[in-house]
Parts: C-alpha cells; structure tokens; sequence
C-alpha cells in the first residue's frame, strides 16, 4: 500500500501544475470542483493512512520501552 499511497502524492503534485501554468482548461469547473476535489478527498485517506502508521509505529516503541524498563535491562544485555 505504501507504493499507491506514493502514488497518488505524485498524481497530486502533477494534478496542481496545470494551475500553476496557467493552461486554460484548468480554469473549468469540472477541473476545479471535480477533479482537483477528488484529489484532495484522495490526499486525505493518504494522510489518515499514514498519521495511523505513525501512531502504531510510537505505540510499539513505547509498549518496548516499558518492557525494557520492567527488567531494568536492556535488552542488548539480555534482559
């Protein structure tokens, strides 16, 4: 999953240069209120993804952490 999440952050990035470039059809509303809002609805569901890796991620360091400090030692001194 991480490979579609990246993705759809380089269609996103891609999908704002038209704007940025001034091309006439990115004026239109189909563009704007459709597509560029699908984008964002696609932006976010990678942001909740990821904010949800993070949160596993510190969770599992700080379930380790308080294992380690219950043997009072490390675990690379065989605790």
């Amino acid at each position: 999953m991480p490979v579609i999440e990246a993705v759809v952050i380089v269609m996103a990035v891609f999908s704002l240069w038209p704007l940025i470039l001034g091309y006439e059809w990115a004026g239109s509303p189909w563009y704007k209120f459709g597509y560029l809002a699908v984008v964002l609805i696609a932006m976010v569901w990678v942001t909740v993804r990821r904010m949800a890796r993070i949160r596993s991620a510190a969770d599992e360091a700080k379930r380790k952490r308080d294992e380690t400090e219950k043997r009072g030692r490390p675990p690379w001194l065989g605790g």
